[in-house]
């Protein structure tokens, strides 16, 4: 693989080439990441010559300087050791007033290609300049990078973090206190209106993928069975009562017999990237549970919107995070706060202490007890729900707002010197110590500034978070220090957002997926998202690199006999998939004039052939589609009205059946 990056330095023009023999100097392991870390190199060398103070006249020797220091250290090396300079240039910044201390001068910084960038910096505060340096210093952070040593250690903290749930002793009062404040928040879980569906994700069963693969090997589960449809489900009444039928929720209800096996409650555990340093566990769960958890999470959003909770969650949207990160970064009102290994530090000891009886018995119900690992030894659970599971994340939502509402709850009985035991005056007070967070900044001192919780990610007044941060250590959280910014900080991040003193700093990752297969969606999508990010924030260097490498691939030869190139449209709607463009004219794509047919839904136009993104499945056997269809006609229809699968005619035309994918289509030309 050859990447050829053209420059304008001080010394003229000049052209580097990334090819098999550098990738091979760096002992990248085989496989995709030297494709990766190939691209990468070229994409980080076009964004060094994107510059703020020297555009495109760079001296040629830096760019030279760079690509040693990565074969002399390798590129895990330096990715880190740049990403650890972004980290100690930002959490140096102290506020004073309203002007900023930038802190101490980084020597390290005389050895990297951008020390005339950060001395300017240094000199002039120049938020531009600064926003260069921390993209350019974190842009290879996420780099898909798989390094199979990063297994076993992530695997050594599993194990850790299991072993310490196992033993772990929560505070009786810290309990019933978190326990009240959900009691009194949170609606009753109702089971009038489940709707089970297959999740995009991997399940715990090899081989199944897709929904048609998950319907195809849809087993029976006694416990479901039991709770769901036609045991009691606690105080309120009979599954079927509330519109559980097998006949209703299950896309193929003769499927529903344990003649048909019975499902394992066992998931499957994984290790994934999540970047240079580490890896993340994540679990597969068991296809039933997951068509189930589905549900449940479903009915979680809903009624967490019905709740006071929607003043400090919102699942659907993390703006609410970034707008108070931004706010806290110049006032030093609002602290963010991170958690390690947060959804795995979850036990089911701590969820069933907490949680009313009402949200336990679905939680409970759709969880996975244990987890196989390398496919034959299975560890029991301590855990609630691991990641992969569709209730872990707003099980981690609640518990957190609730730890921060028992913290204000805390505050306020001790600043009004309240006669009665905490344990007596919080029952009546939780509504008006929840009212204190306001929507809007304020700085009375009898209010507090919002709360906003987007799973580990917190958000919260400043002056509460020693007890915050006093109470998650009690439950059994580990706050991440070096990611959590407080007080004097001038730094502020949460939910991908990257605040400095008010400027919003946020960097650009690369984060383009699987080089070896250039035609998959996951490639495609990644590699164009990131080069229209490269568009939309000026560094045109980097743009170009990227639109020229995608555009030159080869894809198949016309009827002519010759190689057609770039199947992707050039658009000005970023709402439309294609490569940002001011005119777009796609002159290079095989075009069409589309006649005007009377009584055709389309009108007489120009249409260009070109790669879309679908998600419609192809080549599938017929009567396979068809229960399919009914599957999707009848989450369609629920929507609109009461329908059962059995009612559904499977004549009706297909809807979307999931499975992205790259599909040439004609689109109307843009001009």
């Amino acid at each position: 693989m050859l990447h050829e990056v053209l420059l304008s330095t001080s010394n003229g023009r000049r052209c580097i080439k990334i090819d098999d023999a550098y990738v091979d100097s760096l002992s990248v392991p085989v496989g995709e990441n030297r494709d990766i870390v190939a691209l990468f190199i070229a994409s980080w060398i076009s964004l060094l010559a994107d510059s703020p103070l020297e555009p495109g006249k760079k001296p040629f020797r830096l760019y030279v300087d760079l690509l040693k220091e990565i074969s002399a250290h390798g590129i895990k090396s330096v990715v880190v050791r740049y990403a650890d300079l972004a980290h100690q240039l930002v959490s140096r910044h102290s506020l004073y007033g309203s002007g900023t201390s930038i802190g101490d001068w980084i020597d390290e910084f005389r050895s990297t290609p951008v020390f005339k960038e950060y001395h300017r910096y240094y000199l002039t505060g120049d938020a531009k300049v600064l926003g260069f340096l921390y993209t350019f210093l974190n842009f290879g952070k996420k780099l898909d990078y798989v390094d199979e040593t990063f297994n076993s250690t992530a695997f050594r903290g599993w194990i850790g973090i299991e072993n310490k749930l196992s033993d772990w002793s929560y505070d009786t009062r810290d309990i019933k206190s978190l326990k009240t404040i959900l009691s009194h928040v949170l609606p009753t879980f109702s089971f009038d209106d489940l709707r089970p569906k297959f999740g995009p994700g991997a399940v715990q069963e090899r081989g199944v993928k897709g929904r048609i693969g998950k319907l195809r090997n849809f087993q029976f589960d006694p416990l479901i069975d039991r709770f769901f449809f036609h045991g009691h489900t606690g105080m309120y009444g009979y599954g079927e009562d509330h519109g559980l039928t097998v006949d209703r929720v299950i896309p193929d209800p003769s499927r529903w017999s344990p003649a048909n096996g019975v499902s394992s409650r066992e998931a499957r555990l994984r290790f994934v990237p999540k970047n240079l340093k580490v890896s993340r566990s994540i679990c597969m769960e068991p296809n039933v549970l997951m068509f189930f958890q589905q549900a449940v999470a479903r009915e979680f959003l809903r009624l967490i919107e019905q709740s006071p909770m929607s003043s400090f969650i919102d699942i659907r949207d993390q703006s609410r995070n970034r707008e108070l990160s931004l706010h806290g970064s110049y006032t030093g009102d609002i602290d963010t706060l991170d958690l390690s290994a947060a959804s795995d530090s979850v036990s089911i000891k701590l969820v069933r202490g907490i949680f009313p009886a009402s949200w336990l018995i679905p939680m409970l119900v759709t969880r996975s007890h244990s987890a196989i690992v390398d496919g034959d030894k299975t560890y029991r659970l301590n855990k609630f729900a691991p990641m992969g599971s569709a209730l872990c994340f707003p099980t981690q939502c609640l518990i957190f707002a609730a730890v921060c509402i028992y913290a204000a709850c805390l505050r306020t009985h001790e600043t009004e010197c309240v006669a009665a035991s905490f344990e007596d005056w919080l029952p009546l007070n939780v509504a008006r110590c929840i009212a204190k967070f306001s929507r809007t900044p304020v700085y009375d001192q009898r209010y507090f500034q919002p709360l906003a919780v987007y799973g580990d990610d917190i958000c919260v007044d400043g002056s509460l978070t020693q007890l915050v941060k006093s109470i998650l250590t009690r439950l059994g959280f580990d706050v991440n220090e070096e990611k959590s910014f407080v007080g004097a900080q001038a730094f502020r991040e949460s939910c991908g957002g990257y605040y400095l003193n008010g400027h919003d700093i946020t960097p650009l990752y690369f984060r383009i997926k699987g080089v070896r297969r250039k035609t998959s969606a996951s490639h495609v999508v990644s590699q164009v998202h990131l080069l229209n990010e490269a568009w939309d924030r000026g560094d045109l260097k980097l743009y170009r690199f990227l639109r020229n490498s995608i555009t030159t691939w080869g894809c198949k030869p016309g009827r002519d006999g010759s190689v057609r190139y770039n199947p992707i449209p050039y658009v000005s709607d970023p709402k439309i998939f294609g490569i940002r463009s001011l005119s777009p004219k796609n002159k290079h794509l095989r075009s069409r004039e589309q006649p005007d047919i009377p009584g055709k839904p389309y009108y007489q136009r120009s249409e260009v052939r070109c790669w879309t993104i679908s998600y419609d499945y192809k080549d599938q056997p017929g009567e396979l589609l068809s229960v399919v269809d009914s599957y999707e006609y009848m989450r369609w229809w629920a929507g609109r009205g009461e329908v059962t699968a059995s009612e559904v005619n499977s004549s009706v035309s297909r809807y979307d059946t999931g499975g992205a994918g790259l599909r040439w289509r004609w689109i109307p030309l843009q001009e």
